[in-house]
């Protein structure tokens, strides 16, 4: 894949941005897409410092049109893209669902499944365009069990767990489709989420206690995993749920 275009959206976060450079060390011209465009263009900076080539490109995942942009700006500045980190992603609420805000379950949604299924939506026409390539959506291991009072990001996960497969079977044999799915990792939205869990007379620690490893994973190794899925795994790999978790959906 080197040289080829490739997307990563949430690029300016921990996981994405990892999975960015990781990309670009292999290679690839990487748009980084995300929210905050000052985030992206950190993780651009880092890359074009280690000798990469990557674009910045702000952009809500939920928006039709700025979805439609950032694969129209991947197109013009690298070509088609062969390798897409459907990534950006937002925890919503920490709530009980009768006390879960309407409006944060529907933005969660929004940015979390509807997101993912906007650049499926464009990435894919572009990317057979230019001859197939891979596609890696990010769930979580809460989209392939229940966890309580996230229900929000819970719903929207399973969701993407479930369009990736329809993907995959959809994309099959010119495009492969994977679904990632890691376990808490060492990343901001984790710290809000204890954050707000200790804000309201709770205790955070629950959620190490349930890892067998014992730890929260790091986000070099969730986003080097990513780039790996994404670039050189084996074409026979295409509609598999990846869990990077620690062993916590080990049945």
């Amino acid at each position: 894949m080197a040289q080829d275009g490739a997307i990563v959206t949430g690029g300016g976060g921990a996981i994405g941005g990892c999975a960015a450079r990781h990309l670009a060390a292999r290679g690839l011209r990487v748009l980084v897409v995300d929210l905050d465009g000052s985030r992206a263009a950190g993780t651009v900076a880092a890359i074009e410092a280690a000798g990469g080539t990557a674009s910045a490109h702000a952009a809500d995942v939920s928006n039709a049109g700025a979805v439609e942009g950032y694969v129209r700006a991947c197109e013009e500045l690298f070509g088609p893209p062969r390798a897409f980190f459907n990534n950006a992603a937002s925890e919503g609420a920490v709530a009980e669902i009768p006390d879960y805000p309407v409006d944060v379950f529907d933005r969660t949604i929004a940015v979390n499944l509807r997101g993912v299924f906007l650049g499926l939506r464009s990435v894919i026409p572009s990317m057979r365009a230019g001859g197939g390539g891979s596609i890696l959506n990010t769930a979580s291991q809460a989209g392939v069990r229940g966890v309580p009072n996230l229900a929000g990001y819970v719903a929207s996960k399973h969701g993407v767990v479930g369009l990736s497969q329809a993907a995959a079977l959809e994309c099959a044999p010119d495009i492969r489709v994977n679904c990632l799915c890691p376990g808490p990792t060492a990343t901001r939205m984790m710290r809000d989420i204890e954050q707000t869990i200790r804000d309201a007379g709770g205790d955070p620690s629950g959620f190490v206690d349930a890892i067998p490893a014992g730890r929260y994973g790091e986000p070099e190794e969730i986003g080097s995993f990513a780039a790996w899925v994404l670039a050189e795994a084996p074409a026979y790999l295409t509609g598999a749920v990846l869990n990077i978790d620690g062993g916590m959906t080990a049945p």
